[in-house]
């Protein structure tokens, strides 16, 4: 019973939102309007969370549309990545436009499984401990487009990651491009027990291999139609693999 407890308490996936594992949408914000109606589809399916990502619209647009789906779906949470900033960066940014953002999602947390300071990881808990910002911070490791770990190393760098986020963040080898089960094995590992996100590559057809590790997962690619405009089709029939 201890035990169990030990591992309900770091898996913060399951604490805020209630269930695990968790689709949490990636919104391509290609514009003001096409950006809402995604936000609204995945309200309108039940979905409890979502991300948006500064590729379509610059950053100040993409945060200014918190605001407005704050209005809109109070009760949604909803995430943000801004692509340009380091992590404390990007949650001073988006505090400091007047967003009330639950999630701050970085492709790089600046974990160095070899040893050192890690100042970007040390940047962002310092930060947040002065705002006071009691949201989720999935950090990017061994993320796409980022320096590569080591298969032999991956169980290092989680075990080092989990001390500096809530949430590991990591992917495949690029945009769409599903991850290696070994390496998601491997991080799951060496969290014991913390929460893993997975973003890339995610379809229905391939999501259960994943479920023994993975508690959310971000899904961009797999659920659109086209760049910016979700498919209820393709979230539905994920949402049917993830049962």
């Amino acid at each position: 019973m201890g035990n169990e407890r030990k591992v309900a308490l770091m898996n913060r996936i399951k604490e805020v939102f209630g269930t695990c594992p968790v689709l949490l949408p990636v919104v391509h914000p290609v514009g003001h309007r096409e950006a809402l109606e995604a936000v609204h589809l995945v309200n309108s399916l039940g979905l409890r969370g979502v991300f948006l990502i500064d590729q379509g619209m610059p950053e100040n647009d993409v945060l200014a549309l918190i605001h407005e789906i704050r209005d809109r779906h109070p009760g949604l949470w909803v995430g943000v990545n801004l692509l340009s900033r380091s992590p404390a960066e990007a949650l001073l940014t988006a505090l400091r436009g007047g967003s009330t953002v639950d999630g701050i999602w970085s492709d790089n947390a600046g974990i160095d499984e070899h040893g050192g300071g890690h100042p970007d990881a040390t940047a962002f808990v310092e930060t947040r401990r002065r705002e006071s910002w009691p949201g989720l911070y999935f950090g990017g490791v061994s993320f796409k487009y980022q320096r590569e770990v080591a298969l032999e190393d991956l169980g290092q760098a989680a075990s080092t990651a989990r001390t500096y986020m809530d949430v590991v963040c990591t992917s495949g080898p690029g945009t769409g491009i599903a991850a290696d089960v070994e390496k998601v094995r491997r991080l799951h590992g060496g969290l014991e027990g913390h929460a893993l996100a997975l973003a890339s590559g995610i379809t229905a057809q391939n999501v259960q291999r994943y479920l023994p590790y993975v508690q959310a997962f971000l899904v961009g690619t797999g659920i659109e139609t086209s760049f910016g405009v979700l498919d209820p089709k393709k979230i539905e029939s994920l949402l049917r693999s993830m049962e």
